[in-house]
């Protein structure tokens, strides 16, 4: 991502998928999948100012006024939560309401949509090739 704010970003994702009117599955989507990683997909809702993920609790509605998604962090393609910087407990509200074992919250976005990649013990190892998508096309 350029220097752009978060918000900015998924706004303009947002708005040229609803035009396109196409819904392909994104690359990092498929290596999620295919690393059996558990994830929520989000899309922007810009008339509210939230995130919505679709997850199997219910929808889940964040204001992007959170501090996870700030200045500060905007201008980073991804934020990696850990007990030791989780300020405001996102993670443990998050690991509270999934009722899954994650001991990292990896959030990013891809085309258009933002990804909440819950991360168990060992599951880290995958993290390097989340961060650095495009890293193996330079060795292909």
């Amino acid at each position: 991502m350029s220097n752009k704010h978060f918000v900015s970003f998924l706004l303009d994702e947002t708005l040229k998928l609803q035009k396109s009117g196409e819904v392909e599955l994104s690359s990092l989507e498929l290596k999620l999948k295919d690393y059996r990683l558990s994830f929520l997909k989000g899309e922007f809702i810009p008339q509210t100012q939230i995130l919505r993920f679709a997850t199997p609790f219910g929808n889940l509605d964040i204001p992007v006024n959170w501090s996870i998604f700030s200045v500060e962090n905007s201008l980073t393609r991804y934020t990696l939560l850990e007990a030791k910087n989780d300020v405001d407990n996102f993670l443990l509200i998050i690991k509270a309401a999934w009722k899954i074992p994650i001991e990292k919250l990896l959030i990013t976005h891809d085309d258009g949509f933002c990804y909440m990649v819950g991360l168990k013990a060992g599951e880290d190892v995958h993290l390097h090739d989340l961060i650095h998508p495009q890293e193996w096309l330079k060795i292909a």
